[in-house]
């Protein structure tokens, strides 16, 4: 669906199925379960859901957090047991629609699917980044990572201004991406502020000072990132 913003997309899938409904969520609340029974994709209209899975003992981790205009498939092999929940961080407007509902032969429904496509093969790339600094990345390359990758995300969208942005994301959530606790997100904040590479203010805004020792820490070249993380919808 080349050049297409998320109305667009949203757009195709309401002519498609014109009794497919937006729907919503507030922050906290799940859209789904991990563990229900179910099968379909979720567009994101605008807003930010966090997939998450818990272990027995309560530790809850962030395995990728979905903004305005990602599809996510929310479904297990053979549509059995959801492996995680959905839950909004944010004000969530969102569509939920099954494979069905695209499989027609309109060209519309044609280029959806090779949007969903592109958009599957990105998010494996950006999970195979975190994955590498989860399992062998520092507690600063894990932050710094985490920042670039949604500083990134926020830009491809018109979210950001320069190097400033904002996640509605705790310090106790960001640690849940990063596999850090909020004790240890805290102090490597504060210690990016003393070194002057980077500000936030209140709980929600970020400001990369400098982007390239940012890079640096997390052992990225941003140009390449880009290439790989976020979907080029032009092309």
């Amino acid at each position: 669906m080349p050049g297409k913003t998320v109305h667009d997309k949203q757009r195709v899938l309401m002519e498609l199925n014109p009794d497919l409904r937006e729907q919503r969520a507030k922050p906290g609340d799940t859209i789904v379960y991990e563990g229900d029974v179910a099968s379909f994709f979720l567009l994101v209209v605008e807003g930010w859901v966090a997939l998450t899975k818990s272990l027995e003992d309560g530790e809850t981790q962030i395995v990728d957090v979905l903004m305005d205009g990602d599809f996510a498939l929310i479904t297990a092999n053979g549509a059995t047991l959801l492996p995680y929940s959905a839950e909004a961080l944010d004000e969530v407007r969102y569509v939920a629609f099954t494979q069905e509902m695209i499989n027609g032969p309109q060209p519309e429904a044609a280029a959806l699917r090779s949007h969903l496509a592109a958009n599957i093969a990105v998010t494996q790339s950006r999970t195979a980044e975190l994955l590498l600094r989860l399992g062998h990345g520092t507690a600063e390359q894990r932050v710094c990572y985490a920042l670039l990758e949604l500083f990134l995300r926020l830009e491809a969208v018109g979210k950001t201004q320069e190097a400033n942005f904002s996640i509605p994301m705790t310090q106790k959530q960001l640690g849940m991406f990063t596999g850090l606790s909020n004790v240890h997100i805290c102090r490597t904040l504060r210690r990016f502020a003393r070194n002057g590479l980077v500000r936030t203010r209140g709980r929600t805004k970020v400001e990369i000072i400098d982007l390239e020792a940012i890079c640096r820490i997390a052992g990225v070249d941003l140009e390449m990132l880009r290439s790989e993380i976020i979907l080029d919808e032009s092309a």
